[in-house]
């Protein structure tokens, strides 16, 4: 018992008659002399102090075992330490003592301690978090989402884990392309993504996620967190919509069609293409605006685009300069095909007057100047405009209503 490493203590009634050397460092003694006939109460921790003694006397009562237990204790120099230990009964003489062998356990203790509240902390921390945060495993089966879930999904943490990922998603697609690049990066940040919620509502989020790797470093799922966006680009998709769009009539505005114009003509340069552009200008439009008033003729505005818009084909761009001046892209287009779409659109919208309560039928016309560029013709958006300005006063000059080309 000498050289055994932990600590090894007989003890008659509480009074202790053998300490080994490992005994005598842990209670931090003189001496094995300076302990011997000491209580072991003197070391026990008040609050330890009862389970301890009921289970002294028990055993010498029963001449039993007594299981593994931990307990405090004040060393001789007062340091708080944390013992491990299990005794059995040991004859002493005539009378029954008991011989028990104990370790120190504070360090462990510290750190199931620390454990605690580290783990207590991270609950606390998804309690309260308003952000999402989940794991799923390397099959994409949820493992761990915060409670926070149910205030974005409507779903409780409890009937999402266990479920593929994928099942959220609007298109289970959306999930594998963002697996696909956490495995080829290793991580990603604000990736933008939708989730379904529980009511069927279709929410856009901001995906921040890691993968996770095991020792060996094989791919064992994924980490993030995920938040609700849905206001933000809403807002986004508004600004960009008002910026982009005519207010009055819904179709590109000046800006936008003019940028759809210089990248049409790139395109068409490199992959010797060619296109047409169509100005488009409603016939005496002063006089509805004098005679009935500006608020009849932004109707009239409304009434042409839609007319117009009918008319297009599905990869034709159809945007409004200002006032009454429209512009029509045609891309890919050859010569016989934008002649055709361009008179189509003038003969459709003569063949729809504007029908108004105060004013009855109006005949509403339109005079179109078109530019039409060949395959590999350098030209400029400022360029093609000029060109087709200049077809547009032609039209006008011949009596409007028509259709007038400049070719170069």
């Amino acid at each position: 018992m000498d050289n055994l490493p932990a600590g090894v203590v007989l003890f008659v009634g509480d009074r202790m008659c053998y300490i080994n050397p490992a005994g005598v460092v842990l209670l931090e003694g003189d001496s094995a002399e300076a302990l011997i006939g000491r209580s072991v109460m003197e070391f026990i921790h008040p609050l330890d102090q009862a389970r301890i003694t009921a289970r002294i006397r028990r055993a010498e009562a029963r001449r039993q075992h007594n299981p593994p237990t931990e307990f405090r204790i004040h060393t001789a120099k007062g340091k708080l330490r944390v013992l491990g230990l299990t005794s059995v009964t040991q004859p002493v003489g005539d009378t029954n003592g008991l011989l028990a062998v104990f370790m120190d356990m504070t360090a462990r203790s510290e750190m199931e301690q620390r454990l605690r509240e580290s783990d207590e902390n991270f609950r606390s921390m998804l309690e309260n978090m308003q952000d999402v945060f989940y794991r799923t495993d390397a099959e994409g089966i949820t493992r761990l989402v915060c409670p926070a879930v149910r205030n974005v999904l409507g779903y409780e943490a409890e009937e999402i884990i266990g479920r593929p990922a994928a099942d959220f998603y609007p298109d289970p697609e959306d999930r594998e392309a963002l697996r696909e690049i956490i495995l080829r990066e290793g991580a990603v940040r604000d990736f933008p993504g939708q989730m379904v919620c529980k009511d069927g509502r279709v929410i856009d989020i901001s995906i921040s996620t890691r993968a996770l790797y095991d020792e060996e470093g094989a791919f064992v799922g994924v980490e993030g967190i995920w938040r609700d966006i849905t206001e933000r680009r809403t807002l986004e998709r508004e600004l960009e919509y008002r910026a982009t769009t005519d207010e009055l009539t819904g179709i590109g505005n000046r800006r936008t069609i003019l940028n759809q114009i210089d990248d049409a003509i790139r395109r068409c340069r490199r992959y010797q293409r060619s296109y047409a552009l169509l100005l488009l200008d409603l016939d005496h439009f002063k006089i509805f605006n004098d005679r009935y008033g500006h608020m009849f003729g932004d109707r009239v505005l409304k009434h042409f685009t839609a007319v117009v818009s009918a008319q297009l084909r599905n990869n034709d761009r159809f945007g409004r300069l200002g006032g009454e001046e429209f512009c029509v892209l045609l891309e890919e287009a050859g010569l016989d095909e934008a002649e055709e779409v361009a008179s189509r659109i003038c003969r459709a919208v003569q063949e729809a007057p504007y029908r108004d309560a105060e004013a009855g039928s109006l005949e509403v016309t339109v005079s179109i100047g078109a530019a039409y560029c060949t395959a590999g013709m350098d030209t400029s958006v400022s360029r093609l405009l000029e060109w087709a300005d200049r077809a547009l006063y032609k039209a006008k000059q011949s009596g409007r209503n028509r259709v007038h080309w400049q070719t170069q």
